[in-house]
């Protein structure tokens, strides 16, 4: 009887035993758990700005060609009763400043076609600040108003020290010099059949200059 109760112990000591052990390599296993951390917070991207302005208080309008409104700046060169006579033809600025924060590249180009009657004894010419190679200063040369090539884009070079098609970003509107701009002279000439073509008479020329800025 002795030795029964004897082994029966022995075996209630071995269950404890093993599971107080087994206990105790859980709990090791869960303080071995120590951990350290690094965090780079705050990872982030924020988009520059396309943006121009054409003399002093035209805006661009951003991804529609504008035909009102923002964007819809006033005519460059207004001519009325004009004269065979008198009129040999007329001149204005256009002063165009990268005010974004992007380097961009502009194009000039007529977005339609000239429209009126006069427009093929009229002439266009478009000349900008610069004299330095690569920039001849010809932006486009004396060229009739009705002439299909006016619709196909030219490149332009900013007003930099080296004329550049990269604009700098950062222009102030209505400064039309340096690196984030250049001024545009437009003429608007008659042409040789000006004076002789009676059918000129009380007819007209209408059209537009379009300014396009892509990032770069």
């Amino acid at each position: 009887m002795e030795i029964r109760k004897s082994k029966r112990s022995l075996r209630v000591a071995l269950v404890l035993g093993t599971a107080v052990a087994g206990t105790a390599l859980v709990g090791w296993g869960g303080l071995a758990a120590w951990n350290a951390y690094t965090e780079n917070a705050g990872n982030s991207v924020a988009a520059g700005t396309l943006a121009h302005a054409n003399g002093l208080s035209c805006v661009s309008s951003l991804g529609v060609i504008p035909t009102s409104g923002t964007g819809w700046c006033a005519a460059t060169i207004s001519v009325s009763n004009a004269d065979p006579a008198t009129w040999t033809g007329s001149t204005n600025t256009i002063i165009i400043a990268n005010t974004g924060s992007l380097k961009s590249t502009f194009t000039l180009n007529l977005p339609a076609a000239a429209s009126g009657g006069l427009c093929a004894d009229l002439t266009l010419k478009v000349t900008d600040l610069n004299s330095t190679a690569p920039d001849t200063g010809t932006v486009i040369n004396t060229t009739a108003l009705n002439s299909a090539g006016l619709t196909t884009p030219v490149s332009l070079y900013s007003n930099a020290s080296t004329p550049s098609l990269s604009w700098t970003g950062g222009g102030v509107a209505g400064t039309g010099t340096g690196a984030t701009a250049d001024t545009f002279s437009v003429a608007m000439t008659p042409g040789t059949g000006f004076a002789s073509d009676y059918a000129d008479q009380g007819t007209s020329c209408t059209f537009g200059l379009l300014f396009t800025q892509t990032a770069a």
